[in-house]
């Protein structure tokens, strides 16, 4: 059965195939498996047996980061974050670690940051990725 798509659109479905294998090339050759996040982001991995959220410096939380998910987050408020996780039984909400704003405070230039929450609720620790 003969296609009905012209030649010319099935050449540039045939050039973006082309381009997006190449640059799948490229991303795997050139950066590790996890990729770098964009700059005023924080991205945080839910690795424990918890799941987690960051709370900002203005009290506002981030969505809960489901266990074995991970999320990515502008930067809400100029100062430092806390990392926390909630109990499995009764989802009560407790903080990990404090972040600190960097000196001048956060700015659109400032790199990205990965987090892992991991371990339990009984011994839960942070990772710094990036």
């Amino acid at each position: 059965m003969r296609s009905k798509k012209g030649p010319r659109r099935r050449s540039l479905m045939a050039t973006g195939a082309v381009v997006l294998a190449t640059g799948a090339a490229v991303v795997a050759a050139g950066t590790p498996a996890s990729a770098a996040i964009s700059n005023h982001r924080v991205q945080l991995c839910a690795k424990g047996n918890y799941d987690a959220d960051i709370t900002w410096s203005d009290g506002v939380h981030s969505t809960a980061v489901r266990r074995g998910q991970c999320q990515t987050f502008d930067i809400w408020a100029p100062g430092g974050y806390t990392i926390g996780g909630f109990y499995n039984a009764g989802g009560a909400h407790f903080d990990i670690a404090g972040i600190a704003s960097p000196r001048g405070g956060w700015q659109a230039e400032t790199p990205g940051r990965k987090y892992g929450a991991e371990g339990t609720t009984k011994a839960p620790r942070i990772v710094r990725w990036q």
